[in-house]
């Protein structure tokens, strides 16, 4: 058995490194320590930590200290405030990732009306695009954590009509840093319903798009969408409040970071799952086309198909993950939409790849509503939003490249080798979940637990 006491203690939710399992909520709490910022297990209000910390004296005003949490109680998981704090980082959701999952519409349209240009060029909009949404994690979230997000998602919003990309990830990875503030118990389940943001956004989005391309065209089109993502960003920005008080200053804890060996496996299994947990949807529209012959006033139905579905596996998973530990929960549904990705280019009519869609879009919503969770649980909470963002950061390349490569091996044996597309997709994202299961082991110390 791997020895973690040198990693960070875990979350509310799990044991100290003693025991490394979930427990159960009613028999334990935790507190903050004041002084240091660092989380303190009790049972039934006695200290239980593996040792004393010694008592510190407080910096002077003047002198930059460590980001540390004011305590304020236990979170509510529950209540108006923070149910609100989920409908604001929902249309967070909406107005980047929704937006972004949206793109297979763009995909199509360019490729009929830019003459000359091949599925791998244009691949390149689409995953700037999602990259953009979580490159700058690694300064957002450490913004976040020492107390500027409201600025921030203030900011991000007023500049994100002539910057969508790099704004988006001031918006979007940051704000989910704030749900583990109000939500212990129905952690994952909060997470669901965050991600039902971009999932309604990938749906409505679509059918927006190709009816008031057709009506207004294109320019008129960009401009209504614009209006909508305003709406959105302004109810987001009246609802993402934080609940605790961050102090200011701090350094950033990449030693830490480092030394989690779970959240390094768990990090590689998210990047390396960009790669091609994502492709289908890129494609599936191209490929009703160019393959099925179906008419694109009906082959973007599929997108919308996926990502209508995938409302079930985002709010479903999360109510799983509660019960079954988040890591359990999203390696199994990610293994399902490897083998579906793998089958979707040998359907042979609009049907069976209705069908094949809605699969996968249950399957595949489940990695980004639980996105976040495992890597809530796995570090103290004044250091969420840093780790949060480290992790977007770093998918942010698997992001850039994913749909490039498969647009490339698109490209190939006169732009129809689909199959090649759903082989590669799949067997990435079942190493991701070789990863997934590696951080699972040394989170729990063996393979028994939940986590």
């Amino acid at each position: 058995m791997a020895d973690l006491s040198t990693f960070p203690p875990p979350s509310p939710t799990i044991q100290s490194t003693r025991v490394q399992s979930f427990v159960e909520e009613d028999e334990s709490k935790s507190r903050v320590d004041l002084e240091t910022g660092n989380e303190v297990e009790t049972v039934n209000g006695a200290d239980v930590s593996d040792k004393e910390v010694p008592a510190q004296e407080p910096s002077p005003p003047n002198e930059k200290s460590e980001s540390a949490v004011v305590a304020i109680g236990p979170p509510p998981d529950g209540g108006s405030r923070a149910w609100l704090a989920v409908v604001g980082v929902s249309c967070a959701g909406f107005c980047t990732f929704g937006f972004a999952n949206a793109f297979g519409v763009f995909q199509a349209y360019y490729t009929k009306t830019i003459p000359g240009v091949d599925q791998f060029s244009i691949a390149w909009i689409g995953s700037l695009q999602y990259s953009l949404i979580f490159m700058p994690g690694l300064l957002a979230g450490h913004l976040s954590d020492i107390g500027h997000l409201r600025p921030m998602l203030v900011i991000a919003s007023a500049v994100l009509g002539v910057a969508i990309g790099g704004a988006s990830g001031f918006l979007f990875m940051p704000s989910l840093g704030v749900v583990p503030q109000y939500f212990l118990k129905k952690r994952s389940t909060a997470y669901g319903c965050t991600a039902l943001g971009s999932s309604l956004g990938g749906t409505i989005l679509p059918i927006a798009l190709r009816k008031l391309m057709a009506a207004v065209g294109f320019k008129w089109t960009i401009r209504i969408l614009g209006f909508i993502i305003a709406t959105f960003l302004g109810v987001m920005v009246l609802c993402v409040r934080p609940r605790v008080n961050r102090k200011k200053g701090g350094k950033f804890p990449i030693k830490d970071i480092l030394g989690n060996r779970p959240l390094l496996f768990y990090v590689a299994a998210v990047s390396i799952m960009w790669f091609g947990i994502y492709n289908p949807l890129t494609f599936f529209d191209v490929y009703a086309q160019e393959k099925l012959g179906i008419p694109s006033t009906k082959s973007f139905y599929v997108i919308v198909t996926a990502n209508g579905a995938s409302i079930i596996g985002r709010l479903g998973s999360g109510l799983l993950a509660d019960k079954l530990g988040p890591l359990n929960v999203q390696t199994a549904f990610c293994a399902s939409a490897a083998i579906l990705t793998i089958a979707w280019p040998y359907t042979r009519g609009f049907g069976s790849l209705e069908v094949v869609a809605v699969l996968y879009g249950i399957c595949s919503g489940v990695f980004v509503s639980l996105l976040a969770s495992p890597t809530s649980h796995m570090v103290q909470p004044h250091q969420i939003g840093a780790t949060i963002g480290f992790t977007g950061t770093c998918m942010a390349i698997g992001a850039l490249v994913s749909a490039p490569i498969a647009g490339q091996i698109v490209a190939t044996s006169g732009g129809l080798n689909f199959a090649a597309v759903g082989g590669y997709s799949g067997a990435v994202v079942l190493l991701a979940c070789l990863f997934s299961l590696a951080s699972r082991y040394y989170a729990l110390g063996g393979w028994k637990g939940k986590f």
